[in-house]
């Protein structure tokens, strides 16, 4: 069986309105369910979930208050494909 490739990408969410880390948990576990992916759990470290044949793990980096860079990380067979649908439903996301 071969290991399947690491396909990742990162964006940067900022904004006043996030009050805390729960909320970027929140919006990232949202975007995988939107994205279809089965099983969305969080961890401590990460959030992740799977199709059939491909895995997505999402965590990220706080940069001061209120600014993130979320890294989007997915394996397998279809795994490009979703990490750009979840890396477009992170970037659609805006804190009110």
């Amino acid at each position: 069986m071969a290991i399947p490739s690491l396909f990742w990408g990162s964006l940067q969410l900022a904004s006043p309105a996030i009050e805390s880390d729960s909320d970027i948990w929140g919006v990232i576990k949202s975007a995988m369910k939107d994205a279809g992916l089965q099983d969305v759990k969080k961890n401590a470290s990460d959030v992740n979930g799977h199709s059939q044949d491909t895995i997505v793990a999402v965590t990220f980096v706080k940069l001061a208050p209120h600014n993130y860079v979320l890294i989007i990380m997915a394996a397998g067979t279809n795994a490009s494909g979703l990490r750009d649908k979840v890396s477009n439903k992170l970037k659609n996301v805006h804190f009110l």
